[in-house]
C-alpha cells in the first residue's frame, strides 16, 4: 500500500504524509466513500462487458468471485484509517 501512496504523492508533487493527511481528512473520507460506492455499483456493469469475459483476467475474476473481491476492496478503501495503515 505504501508504494501506491508514494506513486500518487509523486504524481501530485506532494509528500506521502500530505496525501495520507488528505485521505484522513473529512474531504478525503468523502472521496474514499465515493470511490468505494462507485466500485460497488459498477461491478455488475463491468462484469457484463462481453470483451472482458473473453480475456484471461476477465475469466479469472469471474471464476474466483470477482464481484466479492471488488466489494471487499471497496470496503477496505472506505473504512481505511491511518492508524491501521501504520500499525
Amino acid at each position: 500500500m505504501d508504494t501506491y501512496i508514494t506513486q500518487i504523492a509523486d504524481r501530485l508533487h506532494a509528500s506521502t504524509d500530505e496525501v495520507l493527511s488528505f485521505l484522513e481528512s473529512p474531504a478525503g473520507k468523502r472521496l474514499r466513500k465515493t470511490i468505494a460506492t462507485g466500485l460497488i455499483v459498477s461491478v455488475p456493469l463491468v462484469m457484463r462487458i462481453p470483451g472482458l469475459r473473453k480475456t484471461f483476467v476477465g475469466r479469472a475474476v469471474e471464476m474466483v468471485g470477482g464481484a466479492a473481491l471488488v466489494i471487499k476492496l471497496a470496503e477496505l478503501i472506505r473504512d481505511w484509517e491511518r492508524e491501521q495503515a501504520t500499525a
